[in-house]
């Protein structure tokens, strides 16, 4: 199942796929004309259950690049 997000949206997956236990996220963007100035992409995800994020080492971002479950 491939989902195509704009910035700032989101998912249920819990509602798309109820017998999902696995997930693989990708990243890709079109390279944009430059003026030579720097820029960066950042990327991250929340693992959470009941609406709540489980705790911070389930906060998976540029300096914590897995969660606990790998």
């Amino acid at each position: 199942m491939g989902v195509t997000l704009a910035k700032g949206g989101n998912v249920s997956l819990s509602k798309a796929a109820p017998n999902l236990t696995q997930v693989m996220v990708g990243l890709g963007w079109d390279a944009r004309s430059t003026t030579g100035a720097p820029f960066d992409l950042d990327a991250s995800a929340l693992m959470c259950s009941g609406g709540r994020v489980l705790g911070d080492e389930w906060f998976v971002f540029y300096n914590q690049l897995k969660s606990p479950d790998g």
